[in-house]
């Protein structure tokens, strides 16, 4: 466990050695990836598909901040369904203001949460998602996840509804049959239910305070999805790959497991408790010290032999024995 604090140590020197370029460099790459997620999602033009565009986007966001990345997603999304149906273009723009308008303005730091929901469910790995919202925005990211939930499979039942068209499966418009599966779609449902109750149980556990909450809140976390998703998809006649999904929640809770420990780690053995009282209250306090180890410092001194002031007293001395010679 000490070799790893220590070479946690030594990776974190590193990043704020360098963090000005590892910054830059992670803001290229999720905006890359994001858009990149976003073009096979809502395929419908190829220029938001494009090589071109995926690194200009990762360029931009270098340099914008994430309110300006957050309003770029939303317009690529209604310019992409803008293209297939107008009326499903202008029913996401209402949702979007509707959200707005309630959430995202009094809580603008969920809005990265949103964005990343249909990321990681496009690289199959949704039980991240509530994980993560349960680690670092409590039940504040449960509209935010929600939402990103919604964005995604808004993607998939208007790609359903064009293949559909495009087959000659289907007859009709678009909207109506958008309209006609997202009535009809338990597994929509079973996700909001899902990501809610595995929020919930994680910032519960996280918060309780007690020794290894953290780890126990991710394993606790990933356990349940597993439970509540098989149960769910019984209930809900959906197909689940028991498979699948277990391998998926496990790599989704080492990947949390990582972040969570380069995040900060708390010695429990060192816990400390504190009373003390004022005129109004009587307080006691619980005071649980991050763990920070300190690599050993050598000093090392490298002697050199004084090779040239041998050299000088050599010189010196065949000087003195010429002046002998020629005063003799």
């Amino acid at each position: 466990m000490e070799k790893l604090l220590i070479y946690r140590e030594r990776l974190l020197k590193f990043i704020a050695a360098r963090g000005r370029y590892i910054q830059s460099g992670i803001r290229f790459l999720s905006g890359f990836i994001l858009f990149y997620a976003m073009g096979r999602l809502f395929g419908y033009t190829d220029f938001f598909a494009s090589p071109f565009f995926l690194v200009m986007m990762g360029i931009i966001n270098v340099f914008i901040p994430t309110s300006a990345l957050s309003l770029i997603f939303y317009v690529v999304i209604f310019l992409q369904l803008a293209h297939v149906s107008l009326e499903v273009a202008l029913f996401f723009l209402l949702a979007v203001l509707l959200y707005f308008l309630v959430y995202q303005r009094v809580f603008p730091e969920t809005r990265i949460y949103l964005m990343m929901v249909p990321v990681f469910f496009y690289f199959q790995l949704p039980a991240c998602i509530p994980i993560f919202a349960g680690m670092f925005a409590g039940i504040a990211g449960i509209p935010a996840i929600l939402m990103g939930t919604f964005i995604y499979y808004l993607a998939t039942m208007v790609s359903q509804a064009v293949t559909q068209l495009q087959t000659g499966a289907a007859h009709g418009k678009i909207y109506s049959l958008v309209a006609a599966r997202a009535i009809d779609n338990k597994e929509l449902l079973l996700y909001f239910g899902i990501f809610c109750l595995i929020v919930v149980l994680i910032t519960a556990i996280r918060r309780k305070g007690a020794a290894r909450s953290w780890e126990v809140s991710i394993l606790v976390g990933g356990a349940a999805y597993v439970i509540l998703l098989f149960a769910g998809g019984y209930f809900a006649n959906s197909e689940v790959s028991i498979l699948a999904q277990i391998g998926m929640v496990v790599v989704s809770i080492v990947i949390a497991i990582i972040i969570q420990f380069l995040y900060n780690v708390i010695d429990y053995t060192r816990e400390e408790t504190f009373e003390f009282e004022d005129e109004e209250y009587y307080y006691y306090v619980r005071a649980v010290p991050k763990v920070s180890v300190e690599e050993e410092e050598f000093n090392v001194t490298q002697i050199t032999a004084p090779a040239h002031r041998f050299s000088l007293r050599r010189k010196e001395h065949k000087e003195q024995d010429k002046e002998h010679k020629k005063g003799e």
